[in-house]
């Protein structure tokens, strides 16, 4: 009865997700996921399938997705099926249930491999991604052989998946993980390598990958707290929980609050053990909040007016720079109107690969005849690895996000050349008409003497001298009274 009630569940997502992504790009995706023995151990609740389940059921009827399972090999379970149909949906959906962990080896290499070849036979005009999930390194039974997989991976597989435009979106179960290994095929597809130690943060990885490729119009989230505006036609928001006997709440402006229980033809809410999916048409304007759900939740929205934004990563002058840009459009037109733009806070959050946080204002360009209605802001990375922006759209009745992810070789620091040491003094030689006055203007001159020093010196002179005398003096009346004791005692003749 679960599964049959699981399956309408899922099955039903199609309709719940497909207006959120219809003007977005489409993708196709290859989803691969670790089937080798350890995964008993490091996913024992099978997270990663309701995780895979949740990326799969944003993508809209444009997008295709391929199951995989790994181990000492890469097993598809589907190849690419659009997902424009209930039947397709559920296909994929549940392709992932028959994700085991019965396998012996972790073959990185042939997984990434056999994602590769479905990708580029079957090509297409959308943009080719492949999610790898692996709680290991690569193990083939045979440590050289191993060794040399890796090294193949990177050395031929990697140029091919860039050649070919595959993005590869990596994430390690655990600090086992090949993190080196996983890091160097993402970052140099231009995707991102995440860690993954619990659901919650499976959710993060997977929703982080779907907002990288798909570029989905968001609503910030503060304490769990968004605000809807008069042009949002419809909200979907994810939301984790804690455990599978959690129960998540709504709350609307108007301070009402409803669940899953709750029968309104504007709102659809699907359940499952790790997490909620909730689907608002034409919500309240207003704050809504979600109640009793961990962190990291999301919002995902369409709008009337809804935000655009460009990113470029770029080097000049052996300096990287990234240069944002965030608008907002109505109707196919940047939205100009200063009433609009003037109470509007643009700022851009950037995350670091060491996690460090730094936030700055964007500011707007409103003379500019190209950059009018746009807010532009920049960023000089220092450190090496992934970057993650965010650029938030902010006002008292309207709110927009959207987020980046790059990579960095970073900015070498520059180290100041040391100024050049001042040349000596030029001694013009002069002719010496008289040797002996020259030779006395060379002798060293007297060194000068302290008047302190000079009086210490005269006390201790004094002082010695003093003590000599008191000396002296002693010895001579002690010699003086013996001769008289001795006088005294000669007999008189």
């Amino acid at each position: 009865m679960k599964k049959l009630i699981l399956t309408l569940i899922y099955s039903s997502l199609l309709a719940v997700c497909q207006t959120v992504l219809a003007e977005k790009k489409a993708v196709d995706a290859v989803v691969i996921m670790d089937s080798s023995g350890s995964m008993k151990k490091t996913d024992p609740d099978n997270l990663r399938k309701p995780a895979a389940k949740l990326f799969i059921s944003l993508l809209n009827e444009d997008d295709r997705a391929s199951i995989m399972s790994f181990s000492d090999n890469g097993y598809p379970i589907t190849y690419l099926n659009a997902l424009n149909n209930d039947r397709n949906l559920q296909l994929t959906l549940d392709a992932t249930d028959k994700i085991s962990t019965k396998g012996i080896y972790t073959n990185i290499h042939a997984a990434v491999e056999r994602a590769y070849k479905i990708l580029s036979t079957d090509k297409s005009d959308r943009e080719p991604i492949i999610i790898l999930l692996s709680d290991g390194k690569m193990d083939v039974g045979n440590n050289e052989k191993s060794l040399s997989l890796s090294e193949q991976l990177i050395k031929d597989t990697l140029p091919k998946l860039n050649e070919a435009g595959i993005k590869v979106y990596s994430i390690a179960f655990t600090d086992q993980s090949d993190r080196e290994l996983l890091t160097t095929l993402s970052d140099g597809t231009q995707g991102f390598c995440k860690v993954a130690k619990n659901d919650t943060e499976l959710h993060l990885a997977f929703t982080s990958i779907f907002e990288q490729s798909k570029e989905p119009d968001m609503l910030p989230l503060t304490e769990n707290a968004f605000l809807a505006d008069e042009s949002i036609k419809e909200i979907t928001i994810v939301a984790s929980k804690s455990s599978p006997d959690s129960k998540i709440f709504l709350e609307d402006p108007t301070k009402s609050r409803f669940d899953a229980s709750v029968t309104n033809k504007n709102i659809k809410w699907f359940i499952s053990d790790t997490f909620d999916m909730i689907t608002i048409k034409k919500p309240i304007a207003g704050e809504w909040k979600i109640l009793f759900s961990d962190n990291n939740n999301k919002a995902y929205i369409v709008a009337d007016m809804s935000m655009k934004s460009k990113f470029d990563f770029s080097k000049e002058s052996n300096i990287e720079k990234l240069k944002a840009q965030a608008w907002l459009e109505k109707e196919e037109s940047i939205v100009k109107e200063a009433t609009i733009l003037d109470s509007i806070e643009a700022r851009i959050e950037i995350t670091s690969p060491t996690d460090k946080v730094s936030s700055s204002p964007m500011g707007l360009a409103l003379n500019d005849e190209v950059l009018a209605g746009i807010f532009l802001g920049n960023h000089s990375p220092k450190e090496a690895g992934t970057y993650f922006a965010t650029v938030t759209l902010k006002s008292q009745t309207f709110e927009r996000q959207k987020t980046f992810s790059f990579q960095s070789e970073g900015t070498p620091e520059v180290i100041e050349p040391e100024p050049p040491a001042e040349p000596a003094a030029t001694v013009t030689e002069k002719p010496v008409e008289n040797p002996a006055e020259e030779i006395k203007e060379a002798t060293p001159a007297e060194p000068e003497v302290e008047e302190d020093d000079l009086l210490q010196s005269v006390l201790v002179f004094l002082a010695i001298n003093i003590i000599i005398i008191i000396i002296g003096l002693s010895i001579y009346l002690v010699i003086k009274l013996k001769k008289a004791k001795k006088t005294e005692n000669e007999p008189e003749q």
